[in-house]
């Protein structure tokens, strides 16, 4: 084979790897020449792309991320490459766009929430402001309505009329309370306690409540109590009281006049750990349309707007319960025939603990505690911080019955002032007043230098219901919180027990 032959094979067998063709196929001098000028052309086309595909590559360094690579008719090894590159140049794109789509949605889901956090306090300084505005004159209403009540020598008619506006504020009551306990549970505020207490006992001071309307309606209501049921449970009773008031209001609401209600309560069940009580109120009512029954639970739905102008409340009641069933593991369940009644039926768990056993006795015989003063020969003094005058004059009236001294001023400023001027056992705190608040009185009264004034108890006495209230308290040294309208043997209870805290932390 010749020189020429030799280097045509060679220059062919590059063409057909390199680029799958073969021009010629003769051994001449022009076949040479036509196979070395494609070669030529190739290789410097070859080398225009690879140049222009380096500068792009090094325009993505420099952040131009998203220029494609030419793609030539060649479809050889480079073009894969460019194919390949400008594959990847889609997917950044893709993915930078979802990052910007991502961050534009974080950005939003920030802004909800700073707007949300602001309509929560928002709503908590509007909770607080009506809990105050409704609770402060409604306290008064209540508290003085008790206190008349006590009067041995009322006649049986203006006892009535009392006894009327006694239960008006109760109803008053319990629809405020079910407006900040719904906002409480939806926010996940609400803490159940787990205290000793007589059911038994509840469920009748409950109908107690509502005796005045019972017998008005002239309504049968029995109460059929299981002999199996133990005479002290452990949980929240405040929030069985509850269940109780609201589901007996709404029997007492919808039966007609000469109608029966009963309440049963028995236990249904007994484990290791847990009693399993069953609750059940009937009535004798106008009952709930079957197309209601599914709503009944939801807020402010009552069967008919009819109803709900005749018998009154917020629809909150049934929501209440429902939520505090939920929140104790329980079930309800309703039944209810239009012009039969209706039934519901309330199944709770309650915890078994040997501890309490032992206060069985304080439960159920309810003793009446004496007022303890570390110098037996002097009544207790109370400082009562009030920007209401009403409300003064109610818990000194209150006060009075229990051989109590009470001072009242106006703000938390004249109580800072008056302590350091004299001695009190106990400094009676309301919260929402003019020129010092009961928060600021009682930081400065906790910053005194003078020890025994700086650890006075302080019992704060407040409209204010919020679950931040109860927080706020104890960070600036309040000891225990009540709420208004008060019931006038807790509040008495508490004092004394304060004041013997006190005393037995001054004996150690």
């Amino acid at each position: 084979m010749s020189k020429l032959e030799k280097i045509l094979a060679l220059v062919r067998s590059i063409n057909e790897d390199e680029f799958q063709e073969q021009l010629t196929h003769g051994d001449s001098l022009d076949d040479v020449y036509e196979e070395l000028l494609f070669l030529a052309e190739k290789i410097e086309s070859k080398k225009k792309r690879t140049a222009v595909i380096v500068e792009q590559i090094s325009n993505c360094f420099a952040g131009d991320f998203f220029n494609y690579l030419p793609i030539s008719d060649a479809h050889d090894e480079l073009d894969v490459f460019c194919m390949g590159f400008n594959t990847y140049v889609e997917e950044l794109k893709s993915a930078m766009v979802s990052k910007k789509l991502l961050e534009t949605i974080n950005g939003k889901l920030v802004e909800e929430k700073e707007r949300s956090e602001k309509l929560n306090i928002t709503k908590e300084q509007f909770l607080a402001n009506m809990s105050h505005e409704i609770r402060t004159p409604l306290n008064a209403i209540i508290g003085f309505t008790d206190l008349l009540l006590k009067s041995s020598s009322l006649e049986n008619d203006k006892k009535k009329q009392l006894e009327y506006i006694k239960m008006s504020g109760d109803i008053l009551l319990v629809i405020i309370n079910d407006i900040l306990d719904l906002a409480k549970i939806e926010s996940g505020q609400l803490i159940l306690s787990d205290k000793p207490f007589n059911l038994s006992q509840l469920s009748r001071l409950v109908y107690d409540a509502f005796l005045v309307k019972i017998t008005e309606k002239q309504i049968d209501f029995k109460i059929a109590i299981d002999k199996e049921l133990p005479a002290i449970l452990n949980g929240d009773s405040v929030r069985i009281s509850q269940i109780l008031f609201n589901l007996i209001s709404n029997a007492i609401k919808f039966t007609p006049v000469k109608g029966k209600i009963r309440l049963k309560i028995k236990c249904q069940d007994e484990e290791d750990e847990s009693y399993f009580v069953k609750i059940i109120v009937k009535d004798s009512g106008v009952g709930i349309p079957e197309d209601k029954l599914k709503g009944i639970f939801d807020p402010f739905v009552q069967v008919c707007n009819n109803e709900a102008r005749e018998h009154g409340g917020a629809g909150l009641g049934l929501t209440i319960i429902k939520k505090i069933v939920n929140l104790m593991d329980g079930e309800i369940l309703v039944k209810s025939k239009v012009g039969v009644g209706t039934k519901f039926i309330v199944t709770l768990p309650f915890a078994k603990n040997d501890h309490y056993l032992s206060v069985s006795k304080t439960l159920t015989e309810r003793q009446k505690p004496d007022v303890f003063s570390a110098d037996t020969n002097r009544r207790i003094r109370i400082l009562l911080a009030e920007d209401n005058r009403i409300n003064q004059i109610l818990v000194q009236k209150v006060l009075s019955k229990y051989n109590i001294d009470c001072i009242a001023v106006a703000n938390g400023r004249l109580a800072v002032d008056i302590l350091l001027q004299e001695d009190f056992d106990l400094v009676l705190m309301d919260l929402m007043m003019p020129v010092m608040n009961g928060y600021e009185a009682a930081s400065e009264i906790r910053s005194l230098k003078n020890h025994t004034k700086k650890n006075i108890p302080i019992l704060a006495l407040s409209a204010v219901v919020t679950e931040s209230v109860t927080d706020t308290c104890k960070a600036v040294g309040i000891d225990k919180y009540l709420s208004k309208p008060f019931d006038s043997d807790e509040l008495f209870n508490t004092i004394n027990e304060l004041i013997l805290r006190k005393t037995n932390k001054l004996s150690k």
